[in-house]
């Protein structure tokens, strides 16, 4: 008899499994109960592997469906500001303001009136410095807070070894810094002789620091909780890889902790991945992006298909009249660029040129006014013969617009604006199912839009396909909340889940009302 058909307690035969991760079994439900202490700290439905491409990385252990949460970490091993921060309080790293902010006494770093102490870096600062810290500048990022998160990190060494240990058991690439010598390697430089000038930290090897600073960005999470966001570092989720096609994404708790859960179904063997850069951004950009900063090229699915599955997201129209086909290049992939053929006529254009229009057209969508609904309209179509519709430029203006038409309520749209809005949110979240399914945050205020939309369509017209629309938005609602029932209450995603809420009663009340069963 295998030994997974077999108790965990008892070694009898058994019938019953851990639900969790299927790879326990019990003999009845008291055993279960009793080997609950024990299995708890290992009961997961993914498991920890290595290869030499990816390095480390999870798999999942048996199926999973969409919606569960398969990684909760309470704490991140590292909090700190974000990189070339204005100064911000170092307790709660809430943006700091001259008239406000209070030197703490010990080390002089300063603090938001609501915060009396900070990290281990005020005893890291204050050992080292004769004279306190003095921050007078509040309006730009400031130098110092460039250092601010190594120090941190060198003051866990002492204090809090088993923190720094697991810290620096993260990918660093080390030798990816030193050998590009990138953007990174030159900040690395700059926080190096600052730290030695303003530490008198001599004792402190070149090697160490350039790890930490590797440690801190290429596992680095935004924590959007603060304003400005601010960096953590997390155990297990350091260990998830990127892919931009990803299967779950994250979310953050009320007090900072960090929730993976899965947006689409994984099947048993599948790797577990989560986004590192901007979905919504092109290829190119995106590439760019994670070589910069996490010193890879992503070879993902979506990264290898130019059409990305067929939405086009990177096409050009052809430039020869009357083609009525688009240009792309035959692969992303590579260090060389390739040129742009039709799909159609197969007419070339060369990667120079496609990047002089991307250029020219950049500029133009930095300097449209999102705040105005004309102009994006007029973006859209002065850019109709020349991009794809579903080009990441058109989508940025698409995002705009879904968000801006009826932003003092429903009620004050027209008719046309209401369509208008519905077919846009509509059109933006079927792109995103088949290029960025992860994209929670995003799909689920599109779908409650659709919802508000809906509902206030129907109630001007009760007598156009009422049950069919009604039941629509109501299927809207509720698949927004799975989207985002996760989210911490005090961003907007999670605002709207508990909102979501009250809508949905007031929907049933509705349905109860013209007798269709909810």
């Amino acid at each position: 008899m295998e030994s997974q058909n077999v108790c965990d307690i008892c070694g009898e035969l058994a019938t019953h499994k851990c639900s969790a991760c299927e790879n326990v079994y019990y003999c009845c439900k008291e055993h279960q109960k009793k080997g609950w202490k024990k299995h708890a700290k290992i009961c997961k439905p993914y498991k920890l592997t290595e290869d030499p491409v990816l390095g480390r990385h999870y798999v999942a252990t048996r199926n999973i469906k969409a919606g569960e949460i398969i990684i909760k970490e309470e704490q991140p091993l590292f909090t700190g500001p974000m990189f070339n921060s204005v100064p911000v309080c170092l307790g709660c790293f809430v943006a700091l303001q001259k008239d406000s902010a209070v030197p703490c006494p010990k080390c002089g770093w300063p603090l938001c009136p609501s915060c009396k102490q900070h990290g281990l870096e005020c005893d890291f600062t204050s050992s080292r410095r004769t004279e306190k810290v003095s921050i007078t500048e509040f309006t730009i990022s400031h130098p110092s807070y460039e250092c601010i998160n190594v120090i941190k990190t060198l003051s866990m060494k002492h204090a809090n070894p088993e923190t720094y240990k697991k810290l620096l058991s993260l990918e660093s690439h080390t030798d990816d810094i030193i050998e590009k010598q990138s953007f990174t390697f030159e900040a690395t430089l700059k926080i190096m002789h600052f730290i030695r000038r303003f530490f008198k930290s001599d004792d402190i090897a070149d090697e160490e620091i350039t790890r930490i600073v590797g440690i801190l960005q290429v596992n680095g999470h935004e924590v959007p909780l603060t304003e400005p966001p601010h960096l953590a570092v997390y155990e297990l989720g350091s260990l998830i890889e990127h892919n931009c096609k990803a299967n779950c994404s994250k979310s953050f708790t009320d007090k900072g902790g960090l929730i993976i859960h899965t947006a689409t179904p994984i099947a048993k063997g599948d790797h577990i991945s989560i986004c590192y850069t901007d979905a919504l951004w092109g290829t190119v950009n995106r590439n760019h992006y994670l070589y910069h900063t996490k010193f890879f090229y992503c070879i993902c699915d979506r990264c290898k298909d130019p059409s990305e599955f067929g939405v086009m997201f990177n096409a050009l129209k052809c430039k020869k009249i009357d083609c009525p086909g688009y240009v792309l290049p035959e692969t992303f992939l590579g260090t060389e660029p390739k040129p742009y053929i039709c799909g159609t006529c197969k007419l070339s254009m060369s990667h120079e040129e496609v990047e002089q229009i991307l250029e020219r057209v950049g500029i133009d969508l930095s300097r449209t006014k999102k705040n105005n609904i004309a102009a994006c309209h007029e973006f859209l179509q002065r850019y109709r013969d020349i991009l794809h519709p579903n080009h990441f430029y058109n989508v940025d203006i698409i995002i705009a617009l879904f968000q801006m038409i009826g932003q003092q309520g429903a009620e004050t749209m027209t008719d046309n604006l209401l369509v208008e809005k519905i077919e846009l949110c509509k059109k933006l979240d079927n792109l995103l199912r088949i290029i960025a399914p992860a994209e929670n945050r995003l799909r689920g205020l599109l779908l409650f839009e659709i919802h508000v939309a809906l509902a206030e369509f129907t109630k001007r017209h009760l007598e156009e396909d009422t049950l069919m629309l009604l039941m629509e938005s109501k299927k809207c609602l509720l698949e927004s909340y799975e989207l985002l029932k996760y989210e911490p209450k005090v961003l907007p995603e999670g605002m709207i889940a508990h909102q979501i809420n009250f809508n949905l009663q007031k929907m049933n009340a509705v349905l109860e009302h013209l007798n269709i069963k909810s």
